[in-house]
């Protein structure tokens, strides 16, 4: 009955392939023994998976992250060309750069300064206008003469006044602000790489309060955060859990930063500023704060030659090696010989991401690869395949769409024959000399950082990191592992599967069961 089923399936891939590729070779149909339906003898050694892991131990680079942006929000739009002038000992160029530069930034975040030429004096009015993150306004110590209506008269010791009364401010009540809003926009970090809506605080400000921490109170999750450290970790561990389980890999990605900075100045600043040209001259707020989230990375003043780049993002999966038949599916027969359901019951679910050809001969080229897929929940998904030459140049499959039912496999339903027409990434067109040969797979490279067996596997962490990048989600979050080409000196072939995840079921999983049918070598 077996060999019937797996002789049958056989003639139709090698009928299809012929007709759809032109590709002919027939590989060895192996034994009773492999369970295999289609198996080329001697072609493939084996499998290097990469996978999402049920948890992984991230770094705590949200916290410096979100600490480095919200200090230099609250710097460049409250204390900026003030914080470090002495006011003992202002030069004339100072003076001048302040006031008639139109320089001065004083407390943006409260109140928006309007600078007025009259009668050849410049003067600064005060509109009413806040920041939706803020904090009071009238308050003893903030009192100062700028926030007088139309005074036009300002003089070096004015000057010296506020300089004074700002760096007092700075000192005692500045840091406290930052620590509330921080803890505020690392747990909405989370969120935004978690792919939801970040969860907006509820941001109450009073305008009879005579201290800053008075005059503000913040409420995330119905939990009123008062800037404490013990608290912040309170409130930030429940999805900082989430993420070691949910997250899929570690850093933070082009398309991360463009939602953050949208996100600040939709959410912390507002539209009433950021959408409003008296305010935002030339679009100050979309460049500024883009300019800061970038230079806010965590990693950037760091000594250690080890830690890779928090925008050069890495994979939160592990890495697994399989022998040549591990992922050849049962002919749907049990030992008996009896019809039955068990194509799949020797591979192990799991959200897979990559899985690399390993070769056990040199030159070998393929013309034909056919893949199936079960799942115990509907699951659609992007498949693709990419080559590396080897020599600097990496090419593409056209992407694949396909369907996991949920149901149980089905033979006609659930085969795929995966398009190996490639195209280089850099170009638009293939070089049709390119020859798409696959060298024997050098587990031994680094002294076998790549190594990893099928009962362990590794974590992708440390040096390891260095060996493999992420491809974005088209989910719009998250991200798939791939190996680092340009750390590998021989050519490969690697088989990459996107699932497309939903946000707003952020606690589901995508674990499914591929299986090879078919590998087809090009005819010799």
């Amino acid at each position: 009955m077996k060999k019937i089923f797996n002789t049958i399936l056989v003639c139709f891939l090698i009928a299809v392939s012929f007709f759809t590729t032109g590709c002919f070779y027939v590989p060895g149909i192996s034994g009773d023994n492999t369970g295999s339906l289609l198996y080329p003898y001697g072609t493939i050694a084996g499998y290097k998976v990469c996978y999402k892991p049920a948890q992984y131990n991230f770094e705590r680079l949200f916290e410096s992250f979100s600490d480095n942006i919200i200090d230099d929000l609250f710097n460049y739009f409250t204390f900026d060309n003030i914080r470090d002038i002495d006011e003992n000992n202002i030069s004339d160029s100072e003076y001048n750069t302040i006031w008639e530069n139109q320089a001065l930034k004083v407390d943006r975040i409260r109140y928006q300064p309007q600078l007025i030429l009259e009668d050849g004096v410049y003067y600064y009015t005060y509109d009413n206008v806040s920041w939706n993150w803020t904090f009071g306004k009238n308050i003893d110590l903030l009192e100062t003469y700028l926030l007088t209506d139309g005074e036009k008269e300002k003089t070096n010791e004015n000057l010296k006044n506020l300089i004074r009364t700002y760096k007092l401010f700075e000192e005692v009540n500045l840091n406290q602000i930052k620590s509330i809003y921080s803890t505020v926009l690392e747990y909405n970090i989370y969120e935004l790489v978690l792919g939801r809506t970040p969860t907006v605080p509820v941001v109450e400000i009073s305008d009879t309060a005579t201290t800053v921490l008075d005059s503000v109170k913040i409420t995330l999750n119905g939990e009123t955060i008062t800037g404490d450290d013990t608290e912040r970790d309170s409130i930030i561990e429940e999805i900082r859990q989430e993420f070691s389980q949910y997250g899929t890999y570690v850093g933070f990605t082009e398309r991360d930063r463009e939602n953050l900075t949208n996100y600040i100045l939709e959410t912390v600043i507002g539209d009433q500023i950021v959408n409003s040209s008296k305010y935002n001259k030339n679009n100050e707020y979309q460049t500024k704060v883009a300019e800061i989230v970038y230079n806010s990375n965590p990693t950037a003043s760091s000594s250690d030659d080890s830690i890779r780049d928090f925008f050069d993002p890495y994979p939160a999966s592990k890495i697994k090696d399989f022998n040549g038949t591990a992922f050849y599916i049962n002919g749907g027969v049990d030992e008996n010989g009896n019809s039955a359901n068990n194509a799949f019951d020797h591979i192990q679910s799991a959200e897979y991401q990559s899985f690399v050809i390993m070769p056990e001969q040199e030159d070998l080229t393929l013309c034909a690869l056919w893949l199936a897929f079960e799942s115990e929940q509907p699951i659609d998904a992007v498949i693709r395949v990419r080559y590396y030459d080897g020599a600097g140049r990496l090419f593409e499959t056209a992407r694949q769409p396909i369907s996991m039912s949920g149901d149980p496999f089905n033979a006609v339903s659930d085969i795929i024959m995966v398009d190996l027409v490639y195209s280089e990434i850099t170009d638009t067109e293939l070089d049709t000399s390119v020859d798409m040969s696959l060298d024997i797979f050098d587990n031994s490279l680094d002294n076998g950082i790549l190594e990893a067996d099928e009962i362990d596997g590794k974590y992708v962490t440390g040096e390891l990191a260095n060996y493999y990048n992420i491809i974005e989600s088209e989910s719009g979050f998250g991200a798939i592992g791939v190996l680092n080409h340009n750390r590998i000196p021989f050519s490969y072939m690697e088989i990459v599967i996107d699932v497309i995840k939903d946000p707003n079921q952020p606690q589901a999983t995508y674990p499914f069961k591929m299986g090879v049918v078919g590998i087809f070598p090009t005819a010799e």
